[in-house]
């Protein structure tokens, strides 16, 4: 195994572990990027815990890389990939969503 890839993903995980931390526990929105509080009437509580969730799940499955890809091979690097992937794409209609239902009501 290389050092290296193991090392990157472990400053990596804990990179995404400290967002998490930040924006689903201290609520600090600031870091989502493209947020923007005057243009978001939903409701930021929950808009929170999905990117702290988000970057919870990255972090993890970052931490496990470097062995799935000794073991496993350059399939879970692809695995990875299209995870990371579509969880960004259902974040972002999730966003979306908490956004418009909110301002409608």
């Amino acid at each position: 195994m290389l050092w290296g890839t193991l090392v990157g993903c472990l400053f990596a995980s804990l990179f995404l572990f400290g967002s998490a931390y930040l924006i689903w526990y201290k609520k600090d929105l600031t870091f989502i990027a493209g947020y923007d509080e005057k243009k978001f009437k939903g409701d930021k509580d929950r808009l929170a815990r999905a990117y702290g969730i988000f970057c919870l799940a990255s972090g993890i499955l970052t931490v496990i890389l470097p062995f799935a890809l000794e073991f496993i091979g350059s399939y879970a690097g692809a695995l990875f990939g299209i995870r990371l992937t579509m969880g960004v794409v259902v974040l972002t209609f999730c966003s979306q969503s908490l956004n418009k239902k909110s301002s409608g009501s």
